[in-house]
């Protein structure tokens, strides 16, 4: 049977796919599981997943928070994992949901625990997340400065990386705008000098041609 339905999963039928994953939880292969959902992905995600959290064995819960993870509910697979200790796929999923609530909901989490470590390790994973602000209140109140302090090293080397950037920028901008006013001066200026000359020529042509007419008139 089970060879059958491998032999067929690539129709990527639903009902062919559900019913091979069905098998292999019964035979508590996690395995051939985790590879099955990875390449056919037609079948109930959300019922395997509720199904899958409630399994005594790790694996297939991990495999639940993977689930509700590649179904965009952040708060479901990352309370998943802290529940079965799984702190790497906290951190990682947390970060993947590009969602600040979710991070730092995390972070309540480990210090509710006093696992300073997890916190730490936290700070680097979801980095971009977190605001510098909430993470310095956090350490102060729990008097864990020192666990946070890598943390705020990096983001005062990105924030000084940022101002020279900044800096350069309106330095080359300012430079650009003297020399446009530069070029402007200049160009008036030279256009002012074609008028006076051209006006010369005007006057010297007429003297040319009008100082016979005076002198004869004299």
């Amino acid at each position: 049977m089970k060879a059958y339905l491998r032999s067929v999963q690539s129709l990527n039928n639903k009902a062919i796919n559900e019913a091979l994953n069905n098998l292999l939880i019964e035979e508590e292969d996690y395995q051939g599981l985790r590879t099955s959902i990875d390449a056919f992905d037609n079948f109930d995600n959300i019922a395997l997943a509720q199904r899958l959290e409630k399994h005594e064995l790790i694996e297939f819960r991990r495999i639940a928070a993977y689930l509700y993870k590649g179904n965009n509910r952040w708060k479901q697979s990352v309370e998943l994992c802290k529940r079965d200790g799984l702190y790497k796929d906290a951190m990682e999923y947390a970060a993947e949901s590009r969602q600040a609530e979710v991070a730092e909901d995390l972070l309540h989490w480990f210090l509710e625990r006093k696992n300073y470590t997890c916190f730490t390790a936290c700070l680097y994973q979801c980095y971009d997340l977190l605001h510098p602000d909430v993470v310095m209140e956090l350490a102060w109140r729990n008097d864990i400065i020192k666990f946070a302090f890598p943390y705020f090293i990096n983001v005062m080397r990105e924030y000084q990386t940022k101002i020279d950037e900044l800096k350069e920028q309106v330095e080359t901008k300012l430079e650009e705008s003297v020399q446009e006013q530069k070029s402007l001066v200049y160009g008036e200026y030279r256009n002012f000098l074609f008028h006076m000359l051209d006006c010369l020529n005007f006057y010297s042509i007429c003297f040319y041609f009008f100082q016979p007419l005076s002198l004869s008139s004299c």
